[in-house]
């Protein structure tokens, strides 16, 4: 279908592009990404199809569109946590418990958020997706580089590569909210908060901050 005209897209309702964006996370929390037809969207959402491609060029448009809203609320949040007084421990353990407890409450985004930060070699993911999805995973890589690499110039941090520690830490992080969505009775939040950044903060700050 041919794409739609910008103009056209920016005249629409946002309240209905955000009903058709909750009716695509109740879907693919159902049946999974991979799962999820433009069709039974359209259902979720209580619209015809043909409808639906007013507002999206496809499934992955619509996709992409979600996780961007993901990001826009998750990664301000994040930057605010690392940005406040105190030492990089802390600062640290705020950013985590921040993104722990926003995947706490938005339980329907994780597999979601997932998928688009992650896409993998799978060859049903389409090439599409993974160009335009890999940029808002980077973007939240590079917000926690910088924080690594501002430490790391204080000699707060070990002399790690910052991009790879980046890595570490949101691949570490995407592993325990993962396991904690698939548990019928997860550990309180605090628990995992402290574990994760205990575990990165003694192995990587070198000396006591706080």
């Amino acid at each position: 279908m041919a794409p739609v005209p910008r103009m056209l897209k920016e005249a629409l309702e946002p309240t209905r592009v955000r009903e058709i964006g909750e009716a695509a996370l109740r879907v693919v929390a159902r049946k999974g990404l991979e799962g999820a037809t433009m069709q039974e969207i359209a259902d979720e959402a209580g619209l015809a199809k043909g409808t639906l491609y007013l507002y999206f060029e496809g499934r992955d448009d619509l996709v992409v569109h979600v996780a961007e809203a993901a990001f826009s609320e998750l990664q301000p949040a994040v930057a605010e946590a690392l940005g406040r007084e105190g030492s990089v421990s802390e600062r640290l353990e705020g950013a985590i418990r921040v993104h722990v407890e926003f995947f706490e409450r938005r339980r329907d985004l994780l597999r979601l958020f997932v998928s688009v930060a992650h896409p993998g070699p799978a060859p049903e993911r389409s090439a599409r997706l993974s160009r335009n999805c890999h940029p808002l995973y980077l973007a939240y890589l590079d917000l926690l580089t910088s924080f690594l690499v501002d430490a790391q110039a204080h000699g707060e941090v070990r002399p790690f590569r910052a991009d790879r520690l980046a890595l570490f830490l949101a691949e570490g992080l995407a592993g325990v909210i993962l396991r904690r969505l698939g548990e019928t009775e997860p550990v309180p939040v605090e628990d995992d908060v402290r574990l994760v950044a205990g575990a990165l903060v003694s192995g990587i700050v070198t000396r006591r901050t706080s």
